[in-house]
């Protein structure tokens, strides 16, 4: 995206390589089928949930040791209920489920590595842009706008010197018919790329409404990054 704020040709992250191969989906649902197997510890044994979550944290914090990339934490995962019985002394009086215990503390590393694979992506494509004496660029993109509403979509644009942001979502309206294009300002960190979702610009049924309130958005988010 140049400075004259027409938009983008493509998303400005297609360049970035990925840290490992995609989790396979059956490995993922597993991991979120062990955090809602756990959930209903707080109402039935509260005492035993505290302790599994602090289980679950000791055992994360081993894995962000042993597993950088998604390639070591997929052969983690492979090992099952040892990966916790190993790990964590005390677990067989605990009367927590190994496996259980396992699978989530994967599913938190899991989400740890997305994130930064994320911010990394924001930062490649904030570096390019730059390189390319482009003002704004598209740092994110997930979904297609041209399914939108029936698929999800959102992209994140950022003004290249200050990571000033505006996040662009597009959802159904509450009949499932119309789509809703909503505004939220935001913040990318120029050292980690991560992000925060600050104030809520607006939501729009026009797309020409829409249109004009982006326009004004990254006009009024262009300059310095606050204090």
């Amino acid at each position: 995206m140049a400075g004259s704020g027409s938009g983008p040709a493509d998303g400005g992250t297609s360049g970035a390589p990925a840290a490992g191969p995609d989790v396979p989906l059956p490995v993922l649902r597993s991991w979120d089928q062990a955090e809602a197997r756990l959930f209903p510890l707080i109402m039935a044994r509260p005492e035993v949930y505290q302790q599994a979550i602090s289980m679950i944290s000791q055992l994360a914090a081993r894995l962000r040791e042993t597993c950088p990339d998604l390639t070591a934490l997929i052969a983690a995962h492979e090992r099952g209920g040892d990966l916790a019985t190993s790990e964590l002394p005390g677990l067989e009086t605990a009367g927590i489920q190994p496996d259980l215990l396992a699978a989530a503390a994967c599913a938190r590393r899991y989400r740890e590595l997305v994130a930064s694979q994320a911010a990394q992506r924001r930062l490649a494509a904030l570096a390019q842009a730059r390189e390319q004496g482009l003002s704004w660029v598209v740092v994110e993109e997930s979904g297609s706008a041209d399914r939108a509403p029936y698929v999800p979509y959102q992209r994140i644009e950022a003004e290249v010197s200050s990571g000033r942001a505006v996040v662009v979502s597009i959802e159904p309206d509450e009949t499932l018919s119309r789509a809703v294009h909503r505004l939220d300002e935001g913040q990318i960190d120029l050292v980690t790329g991560g992000l925060r979702v600050g104030e809520p610009v607006g939501s729009y049924l026009d797309p020409d409404a829409f249109a004009a309130a982006l326009r004004q958005a990254r006009a009024g988010l262009a300059g310095p990054p606050p204090p």
